[in-house]
């Protein structure tokens, strides 16, 4: 199929930028490789900053240090990443043949309580949050905190205003169901679940259900893939684990509301089949296989997030 690039909604490699350093794009310690990008034809890829429970590291310490290794990889290759701070700059990213590169954030942690933080990290260069981990923070609980039944807190509530005020994508993988629909209600721009499956695919407390997929497709938001075993099938996956979920989400709720967040060097094993951004190519060609019309992969492959990105960081 002609003329398509894959958007990827989260990865994890800064973090081990910050831990092996800025070889690891090279020597294949990583899922993600400068080679491997270009040969996925990868146009736009989310970095994530883990930063993880405050029980870990301090939090915004710990985040800051994973920004400066974004920052070192945009240094490092200023001919092949182009930073994603606006709607334009996904088109501009494209017509100059780079990787568009938009900073994440994963766990609301990072902000320590404190509204300042937030607009600290948009003037960093953040464009996207991830609301909590897995656990309780100031801003809601996560997905593992199933006895409080706890969704979106009064500092929460600030921080999605805050968020939609500024631009920024909130991302509800990992929240709570809760906090979830608090999200959802709440929020004047449509949102992401950016590394996120079907939970009646694979029952999986970190996977959507059926109500929440809906909602995120009348919202005109986006789910999208996570290549992890686990949260596919089990303890192993392949391809076809994959293409499971994106049938079952399109019969569902539609092709719109599918993306890929494959959340490379964020899992400590992938499908058997894909081993990095240079097998999106696997997906792509397995869905034409299957019949779907190219106009829709396209919509997987990029479209529905640039729609999405269009709207959160251009204004809508």
């Amino acid at each position: 199929m002609e003329n398509y690039y894959i958007i990827d909604s989260h990865c994890d490699t800064l973090g081990k930028i910050a831990d092996i350093g800025i070889n690891v794009l090279q020597d294949g310690q990583s899922h993600v490789s400068i080679e491997g990008l270009k040969a996925g034809r990868v146009g736009l890829q989310f970095f994530a900053a883990w930063v993880g429970p405050k029980k870990y590291s301090p939090c915004l310490q710990k985040g800051l240090k994973l920004i400066d290794a974004y920052y070192t990889m945009l240094n490092s290759y200023p001919d092949l990443f182009l930073p994603v701070l606006n709607a334009a700059d996904i088109d501009r990213a494209r017509k100059q043949n780079k990787i568009g590169a938009l900073l994440s954030v994963e766990g609301g942690d990072i902000l320590e309580g404190e509204i300042a933080n937030l607009r600290i990290l948009y003037h960093l260069g953040v464009r996207s949050m991830t609301l909590t981990w897995n656990y309780r923070n100031e801003l809601a609980d996560g997905v593992l905190e199933n006895k409080s039944n706890g969704g979106l807190s009064s500092f929460g509530h600030e921080v999605l205003k805050e968020m939609n005020r500024l631009g920024m994508l909130v991302d509800v993988s990992h929240i709570s169901e809760k906090g979830f629909y608090d999200v959802i209600e709440a929020s004047v721009k449509p949102i992401a679940a950016t590394h996120s499956n079907a939970w009646s695919v694979h029952p999986h407390p970190r996977n959507l259900k059926d109500e929440q997929i809906k909602l995120l497709a009348i919202q005109n938001g986006v789910i999208g893939m996570n290549f992890y075993p686990p949260f596919l099938a089990g303890q192993e996956a392949n391809l076809s684990h994959i293409i499971k979920h994106i049938d079952y989400i399109a019969g569902l709720a539609g092709i719109e509301v599918i993306g890929f967040g494959s959340d490379f060097d964020g899992i400590e094993k992938t499908p058997e089949d894909i081993r990095g951004p240079e097998d999106f190519y696997s997906i792509i060609n397995e869905l034409l296989k299957l019949n779907y019309k190219e106009e829709d992969i396209r919509k997987i492959a990029y479209g529905n997030y640039e729609r999405l990105l269009n709207c959160v960081l251009g204004g809508c």
